[in-house]
């Protein structure tokens, strides 16, 4: 089962009224494409939502340029097949820059400028230098990780069996989106086992993104709210008229999961057909799970101390980001996993 362990790691969020504000020990100011992402979840409406020029990857400062940590699928480096592991050196001859390499244009409010110029890219992989063409996107991140979920679906053969497949990048509470994680489920109900990938995933969860699993509500955890009392977080809202998937379940975690999709981990964890595989999660669920972002360092998940705190998968499987060999091991795993049980 999966182990809650200790992790000092937190930040502070105000929501504004056009955009929520971030102070952190990570976050010093918006050079920084986390910064963008944390604004786009926790802005109050879509059209507070800041739009930006992006290529659609995770990174994070290397020596010689930015480590790519994850890339979103349907997104312009995923389709010019940037990978998780390369490192990005140059844009038009130019140090790289998650942000500044494509937002050089301001409106007269200050708000990024979509640009249709074609950017060339210096990525190096292992010993190898590639160059790149390609036209960033201009879209909120909010959009573009809810995208990237429905462009991750699939549905794959395995031996004799058939697996499906779905990554998780981001979970709203939005009617439009439930729905929507409903029909990609639905595309796969006809599998064996299915691989939920919740790796640098985040979002708010609620009882409908359960209810696509558990057959009832009996056993949703509890929590405690800021004023200490205990609530069922069954009934926080109406139950979803869905017939729930009843196969066996790989759930891939990683120190970039936070938020909704660590509750949705452990949640998944009380079902006795899932498995979950990769690295400890980040730690980081309060801001997402209470309303209005309320900073509660003593949230109680079924009567644990949950915040600044992370859960260990079942089976540890290391994979660096600076791993450039090709393939994924946690993903193999999981496959490997989900053929011993189906």
């Amino acid at each position: 089962m999966m182990r809650i362990l200790s992790l000092v790691l937190f930040y502070s969020l105000v929501v504004g009224n056009s955009a929520a504000q971030i102070a952190s020990f990570e976050l010093s100011s918006d050079s920084d494409l986390d910064y963008f992402l944390k604004q786009a979840f926790f802005a109050k409406t879509s059209a507070d939502r800041v739009a930006l020029n992006h290529i659609g990857i995770e990174s994070k400062k290397a020596e010689s340029g930015y480590l790519v940590t994850a890339v979103l699928e349907g997104y312009p480096a995923h389709t010019h097949d940037i990978r998780r592991g390369d490192i990005i050196k140059l844009v038009d001859g130019r140090p790289f820059h998650p942000i500044e390499s494509f937002n050089f244009e301001k409106d007269n409010d200050g708000h990024f400028l979509p640009t249709n110029r074609k950017h060339k890219l210096t990525v190096f992989r292992s010993n190898d230098s590639i160059e790149l063409s390609m036209v960033p996107v201009f879209e909120n991140l909010f959009d573009s990780y809810r995208s990237a979920t429905s462009n991750s679906v699939l549905e794959f053969s395995a031996g004799n069996k058939t697996i499906g497949y779905i990554r998780f990048w981001a979970l709203s509470r939005s009617t439009h989106d439930i729905i929507n994680y409903q029909n990609l489920l639905a595309e796969l109900d006809d599998t064996d086992g299915i691989i939920f990938d919740l790796r640098n995933g985040l979002g708010f969860l609620a009882p409908q993104h359960l209810d696509l699993i558990f057959p009832d509500r009996t056993n949703y955890f509890s929590y405690s709210n800021p004023s200490g009392t205990l609530n069922d977080f069954s009934k926080t809202s109406p139950s979803s008229d869905v017939n729930a998937y009843r196969k066996p379940i790989a759930v891939l975690i990683n120190e970039g999961t936070r938020g909704g999709t660590e509750l949705l981990a452990y949640q998944l964890d009380k079902l006795q057909r899932v498995i979950s595989l990769g690295e400890a999660t980040r730690g980081e669920i309060s801001h997402y799970f209470l309303e209005g972002g309320v900073r509660k360092e003593s949230l109680e998940i079924d009567g644990q101390v949950f915040n600044n705190h992370s859960i260990s998968p079942e089976q540890i499987i290391i994979y660096p980001y600076e791993n450039t060999e090709r393939g994924d091991p946690q993903f193999d795993a999981a496959i490997n996993a989900l053929l011993g049980i189906i």
